[in-house]
């Protein structure tokens, strides 16, 4: 069994000082991945995100070229 730390979508937000509703809309699109932990609990997923999967997106967004570099 892994340890991994999960964080809330206000944790997220929080961290990137952005929110929520920006977070949801990365969700959303795609861009960023999430786990549901809700385990068929409920009828809405209890949404939240890996931090290696956080660091591994902030890691890319730093690498990827500016598109605004002119």
């Amino acid at each position: 069994m892994t340890n991994d730390q999960h964080l809330t979508r206000e944790d997220l937000a929080k961290r990137w000082n952005a929110s929520t509703r920006t977070v949801d809309r990365l969700r959303q699109h795609g861009l960023i991945p999430w786990v549901d932990l809700s385990a068929g609990r409920g009828a809405r997923p209890l949404v939240r995100f890996r931090l290696a999967d956080v660091e591994n997106y902030e890691q890319a967004m730093r690498q990827a070229p500016g598109e605004d570099s002119r």
